[in-house]
C-alpha cells in the first residue's frame, strides 16, 4: 500500500512539473491572448480649446455607444442596465483642448446605431445630459452613423465638439 501511495504521490508530482513547464513555456496567461481588445478609440478636439468650456456644473463626461438610439432620457440607464450601451469607462478630462479616449466593446462583434459624447450637466443622472457631439461620417448630426466592432479589431472615431453649435438632442 506505501508503493502504491508513493507511487502516486511521484505521479501527482511529475504532473504538476509538467502543467508548469507547459505554462512557462507558453508564456503564462496573456489576458490579450484570452480576450483581445475590441473597440473604439480616438480623440474629442474642443473648438475653441480649453476656454470655450461652458462654465455651468459638469459632472461627468464620456462617450457612449448605443446600439439603439434613446429617444426618451429613461432610456439611457436601461441601455447601460441592460447592456446594450458600451460607454467609457471613466469620465474624460474637462476644460482642455483636446483628450483622447477608449471605450472597450464587450462580446464583440456589435453593432451600434449612435455613438455619442455625453456630458452630465446637473446632478440629475436620468435627464440631465447633453449629447455634445454625434458621429455622422456624412456630416449631418441629424443622421448618426452605424458602428460595427469587430472581434479583436478597433474603430477609430474622433470628435469635434462645438460647445456654440451642439447637435440635435435625442430627447427634449
Amino acid at each position: 500500500m506505501i508503493r502504491i501511495l508513493a507511487s502516486m504521490s511521484r505521479v501527482h508530482a511529475m504532473l504538476i512539473v509538467m502543467a508548469a513547464a507547459l505554462i512557462v513555456s507558453c508564456g503564462g496567461l496573456d489576458p490579450e491572448i484570452v480576450r483581445p481588445f475590441s473597440g473604439i478609440r480616438g480623440t474629442v478636439r474642443y473648438v475653441g480649446g480649453a476656454a470655450a468650456w461652458p462654465t455651468d456644473s459638469i459632472y461627468d463626461l464620456r462617450i457612449v455607444a448605443f446600439e439603439k438610439k434613446p429617444t426618451e432620457p429613461n432610456q439611457v440607464l436601461t441601455s447601460i442596465v441592460n447592456q446594450t450601451a458600451a460607454y467609457s469607462p471613466n469620465t474624460l478630462p474637462v476644460r482642455v483642448d483636446s483628450s483622447a479616449y477608449v471605450l472597450e466593446v464587450l462580446l464583440p462583434p456589435r453593432t451600434f446605431e449612435y455613438v455619442v459624447v455625453a456630458m452630465q450637466n446637473g446632478p440629475d443622472f436620468l435627464n440631465d445630459w447633453l449629447m455634445l457631439d454625434v458621429y455622422a461620417p456624412n456630416g449631418n448630426p441629424e443622421e448618426p452613423g452605424r458602428v460595427i466592432v469587430p472581434s479583436a479589431g478597433t474603430i477609430a472615431i474622433d470628435f469635434r465638439v462645438d460647445f456654440d453649435n451642439l447637435p440635435p438632442q435625442p430627447f427634449p
